[in-house]
């Protein structure tokens, strides 16, 4: 378990108002946009536009653009072709089967995109950020390793959230 721990920290970024059950239709995607949006807010990125990209048809994007309306900085983009992540900050890959995901985590190789998964189990074969239920409230998994490599800085601020368990 501390090789685990040693990985990545896991936490909650969410305000506690919205740690809710997801009994509501649509409350999941809500909660993966807010977390998405609060990347933005918690790291520190290069350029003045943010680009998020969906792989695929996911309610996520909805949610997201959504909250992009209210922030002129976050782009949102859905992705057909793998070869398109390479023009995002952030790239969401909903539902990810382990192929997608590795072809995802080849096209991103060396670039500083964030590759964000559903899949906690994602994040320990490589994805920075990962998205899990746990006690039926969205929390999120962070590679730190992973992220270092991108080269983007994560905020003070996540790092203290992360570090509540």
């Amino acid at each position: 378990m501390n090789i685990l721990n040693s990985i990545f920290l896991t936490a909650l970024f969410v305000p506690a108002t919205l740690s809710i059950g997801f009994e509501t239709d649509g409350v999941h995607d809500r909660h993966q946009a807010m977390y998405l949006v609060n990347l933005v807010r918690n790291m520190d990125w290069d350029g003045d536009k943010i680009t998020i990209g969906v792989i695929g048809e996911s309610l996520v994007t909805d949610e997201l653009e959504i909250l992009a309306e209210r922030n002129a900085k976050i782009f949102i983009r859905t992705l057909n072709q793998f070869s398109s992540i390479r023009e995002c900050n952030i790239v969401f890959l909903p539902g990810a089967s382990n192929s997608d995901f590795y072809l995802a985590q080849k096209e991103i190789a060396d670039l500083p995109i964030l590759l964000v998964v559903d899949k906690k189990p994602l994040v320990v074969r490589g994805a920075e950020i990962g998205f899990y239920t746990e006690d039926d409230k969205l929390k999120i998994a962070m590679n730190t390793k992973e992220i270092e490599k991108t080269g983007i800085k994560i905020s003070q601020s996540l790092m203290e959230k992360a570090a509540l368990n």
